[in-house]
Formats: structure tokens, sequence, C-alpha cells
């Protein structure tokens, strides 16, 4: 495959980026800290913050995690709460931005961060958004347009700005040109054999949320510059879609495997995917109300019934003409492990294979994942 050099220059924005960072916090500018794509990034940067993302998927911050949270939760939630209370007593090294928020915007989208959340409290100044979970009825939408309206009135507290409609409309026609760009890199994806790697695609959809949007924008633009002059050569590989759990930065465990087994990944339906920028938000609407209705419709496991999670699935399917899909889920996810069954049923009845894999970030079963997926291939060619 094809060596991008926007995807080399991606793997080495960090240190530019916490740079940036530094620089805002000394002349004063607010840095939020997020887990989830429910948080709306239009108000957080309509208020004048920087956003940044917190979720772990470093195996090595989880030791520190469980001297504080239970074994049997999932590894998200640990490696994410390892990272932000890590003091420096350990020798193990946090990402430096996890230390350079102002404050976290959460969501009580599980059990198990609803109750980090209150443990994190102690260590940096936390905001909860609630989540209604029946997100079809009208008092589901009106409840949640409520707390963003909260939401908005913290961020107007925590920077000493205003946030205008003005601002609001601003900030959502930049959210919905990045939305529209990684619809155009998706389109690529749908060429057989594929001009780009899924584990390619990951390293930009993990970094979103890390970098500006400006940032995000010039990145895009310039990989679907170089993927659109590819021309691929090599025979079909079988085309893999993977859905479930979110893939955060430094977990791309899964995804190695099945590509370095024979497999070419053509889509994600997950929050390091699809979710992130499948709705527009209405941009000649009430622009608190449009963020309501987009943000409320993300089909996470949280949400009950949540069948339109197993109609996109098929959609994606069709759409990417996929051989089979990969099933991923963390250990002690529940929602996303129980959802398994309904979308295994559709995806039968659809004549679509599905591997079920449950895992967590250490290496100790990637033979057995491995030999499980040599199996999976095998049965698609």
């Amino acid at each position: 495959m094809h060596c991008f050099k926007t995807i080399e220059d991606i793997k080495s924005s960090y240190t530019r980026r916490i740079r940036q960072i530094a620089d805002e916090r000394i002349a004063g500018k607010k840095v939020v800290g997020t887990f989830c794509l429910f948080v709306p990034d239009e108000i957080i940067f309509a208020a004048g913050a920087d956003r940044v993302i917190l979720c772990g998927g470093k195996n090595d911050t989880i030791a520190i995690a469980e001297q504080y949270l239970p074994r049997n939760i999932c590894p998200l939630v640990k490696s994410s709460f390892g990272s932000i209370v890590n003091d420096g007593s350990s020798e193990i090294r946090s990402c430096s931005h996890f230390s350079m928020v102002d404050m976290v915007v959460a969501e009580n989208t599980c059990d198990s961060k609803k109750k980090m959340y209150e443990l994190l409290e102690e260590y940096v100044p936390t905001y909860v958004i609630d989540l209604p979970q029946r997100p079809d009825s009208p008092e589901a939408l009106q409840y949640f347009l409520q707390e963003l309206e909260k939401f908005k009135s913290a961020m107007e507290k925590l920077t000493g700005n205003k946030v205008t409609s003005e601002r609001l409309q601003q900030e959502i026609r930049s959210s919905n040109e990045i939305r529209q760009l990684f619809h155009k890199l998706y389109e690529l994806r749908k060429k057989d054999p594929v001009p780009i790697t899924g584990l390619d695609v990951l390293k930009i959809l993990q970094k979103q949320y890390f970098l500006s949007p400006h940032a995000v924008k010039e990145y895009l633009n310039t990989l679907i510059t170089e993927a659109e002059q590819i021309i691929p050569d090599g025979k079909h590989k079988p085309r893999i879609m993977i859905t479930g759990c979110p893939m955060s930065g430094g977990n791309t465990k899964v995804p190695d495997i099945i590509e370095s087994r024979g497999g070419i990944i053509v889509a994600e339906e997950s929050c390091t995917g699809t979710r992130s920028f499948l709705d527009l938000v209405e941009e000649n609407k009430d622009p608190m109300l449009a963020l309501a209705r987009r943000y409320i419709r993300i089909p996470c496991s949280c949400m009950s019934p949540n069948d339109r999670r197993t109609d996109i699935i098929l959609d994606l399917a069709n759409d990417f003409n996929v051989d089979g899909v990969v099933y991923y889920t963390l250990q002690f996810c529940h929602g996303y492990n129980i959802e398994k069954n309904k979308v295994q049923q559709a995806l039968k009845k659809a004549g679509i294979p599905m591997l079920f894999i449950e895992t967590d970030y250490s290496e100790s079963d990637i033979e057995q994942i491995g030999l499980r997926v040599d199996a999976f291939m095998e049965m698609l060619s």
C-alpha cells in the first residue's frame, strides 16, 4: 500500500499541538477536555475555548486507575482515568494534554463513566451533560436542548465570552465542513481495490478531536488529494467493516490484526468512525435546536431502543460492498456486547458474515484473535 506523506505528518503532529495549547493557555484561552461525541464542539468553540479528547487507548495507565476503580470495568474508562490522575509518581508517562485542561465536559453514556466522573471531580473541574436515553421521543429532544442550554451557560462562565447565535452558526458551518470532508474520504473507500488502508484512515479519525479544526481540515484536504491520485494495484482483498466500541488513540490492535492478515477495512461504524460525521447540523435553523436534533441522533448503545444503529450498519455494508463485518467490543462494555445479538441477526438475514471479537488493551490475546481472523478471512475468500 502507498505511504502517504499526510499520515506521516499526522503522526508527528502531537508536539506541535502541545506547543499550540500551551501558548493558548498563556494567552488566557481555556482548554476543555471531552470523552464523547455527545458533547457538541460547536458550543465549546463558539465560547472561544479550545478542545482536546481525553479518551484513553493505552494499556499502561490502566494499572494506575485500578488503584481507584474496579478491575472488571471498561478498559477505556480505566485508561482515561489513569492518564488524568497520574501525578508523575509513577514511571508511566501520560500524554501531556491530559494535564492541560481547565475543565472536563463529560456525559452519562454508561454507568462506569458516570461513577468515574464523580471521582474525576477531585482532580479537575468536571461538568456532566445529562443524556435522555429514549432519543425518539419529543420529550427527549426538549430535555436535551435544555441540557445544552445549561452547558452553553457553563462555557460562558468558564471563558467569560458570550455564546451568540452568530458564533454558533459559524462553528456549525466549520464542523459541517469537516464532516463533508470525511464523507469525501469515505467515498474513495468504495473503490475496489481501495486506495487507502483502514489503519491510515483510523489515524486521522483518532486525531480529529485532538487537533484543531483548522489542522483537521488541512490534513483531510491533502490526504484526499493524495488518495485521489493513487491507482491501486493488487488483487481483491476481503472488504471489512468494523462496528462497535470506539478505537481511541493508541488502540489499533484489532485493525492491525485484520489488515496484517489479508483484509482491508473499508468502513468503521463507531464513535471513531461514521458516527462522528454521519449527520450534518442544519445550518438555517435555530442553532441550539439544530445541535440538539443532530447530537441526540448519535446511535450509541446507551440509547434504547437503538434500531437506527442496525439500519446504519446494513446501509454501510451495502454502500461499501463489504464481504464481512467484525463486531468489536471492549470487555465489560455491556451495551455493545448485548447489542451484538440484534446486529448479528440483521446481518445474518442480509447474508453478511460477522466475526465477534471481545478484547481489552493488552497484547495477551493477539495470537488468539489472529487465528480467528485468519479463519474468517479464509471463509470470506
